[in-house]
C-alpha cells in the first residue's frame, strides 16, 4: 500500500475509499476496485451529489476469453486535489 494513504484517515465508506484513492493515486478506475459493485455509483455520487469534477477517458482491455472490452479511467484533475482532500475529511467525520 502507498505510504500516502497513511496521512489520511481511515475511510468509513465505499465512497470514501474510491474519493481517498483518486486523491492519493490521481486517478481511479473499475479496475482498481472490481470486487465493489457499486463502484459506478460511487463515481456518479461523487460527481453529482459532491460536485467534484473528474476527467473521464475510455480504455480497451480483453477478457480472458480475448474478447475486447471497453471501462472508464477517472482522473482527478489538480486544481480539484484541495477540493477533493476537503471533501474527504468532511464526509470522513460523519
Amino acid at each position: 500500500m502507498n505510504q500516502e494513504y497513511k496521512n489520511y484517515p481511515v475511510p468509513k465508506t465505499s465512497e470514501q475509499e474510491v474519493l481517498l484513492h483518486l486523491i492519493v493515486e490521481g486517478n481511479v478506475s473499475i479496475m482498481d476496485f472490481g470486487w465493489l459493485s457499486g463502484f459506478r455509483t460511487r463515481i456518479s455520487q461523487l460527481q453529482t451529489h459532491h460536485g467534484l469534477f473528474l476527467e473521464r477517458i475510455f480504455l480497451n482491455r480483453r477478457n480472458k476469453f480475448g474478447n475486447l472490452f471497453r471501462y472508464a479511467k477517472h482522473t482527478l484533475p489538480e486544481n480539484q486535489k484541495e477540493t477533493a482532500i476537503k471533501l474527504y475529511n468532511q464526509l470522513n467525520k460523519q
